[in-house]
């Protein structure tokens, strides 16, 4: 598989403008929302996955922490541009994460999310196009699907990459606050 990737997904062993020996990253960053209730945190594990017409595709699992301190665990896909080469450094990239349809018919897939920007290595620099007000309101819970605003806040994101244990300790210190 490490071949295959080296092949076609060589951007894979340099996300965030360094060498990886497994093809993949993870990191997590913190974003404000007003209209949405205070300090939220995304965790991602992103690894390359099949493209189509030479577009770029990452898939993985992402965790979404609330100003509750309560913790989403979502599925990831994310999109880069067309011919990515080996540097990820300036390149476009589209994340989405939802989470899973259960099993025995619960196809409730909130929160679903999506982030836009660009690798300015070694960081993702994102924000949110209204996503986490459209679906969070002023106290931090789920809307109902059918009562969801319209987009009011465009929030900016900025990932370092980062360990699953660095995101979990900075969660926990949401929930004390």
């Amino acid at each position: 598989m490490l071949a295959i990737d080296a092949v076609f997904a060589p951007w894979s062993f340099y996300m965030g403008g360094r060498f990886h020996w497994i093809p993949m990253w993870q990191g997590w960053g913190k974003m404000h929302s007003n209209d949405g209730g205070g300090d939220y945190l995304l965790f991602v594990y992103m690894y390359p996955a099949r493209g189509t017409r030479g577009i770029a595709h990452a898939t993985g699992t992402a965790a979404l922490c609330t100003p509750k301190g309560e913790v989403f665990k979502l599925k990831l896909g994310a999109d880069f541009e067309k011919y990515m080469g080996a540097s990820t450094d300036g390149k476009r990239a589209y994340l989405y994460v939802h989470r899973s349809p259960g099993f025995f018919g619960n196809s409730d897939t909130r929160p679903e999310l999506e982030f836009h920007g660009a690798w300015h290595n070694p960081d993702l620099v994102l924000d949110d196009k209204g996503t986490i007000s459209r679906t969070f309101s002023p106290d931090a819970t789920l809307y109902e699907s059918q009562k969801r605003p319209a987009t009011r806040e465009t929030i900016p994101l900025t990932m370092h990459e980062g360990s699953r244990s660095e995101f979990d300790s900075a969660c926990q210190a949401l929930k004390r606050r």
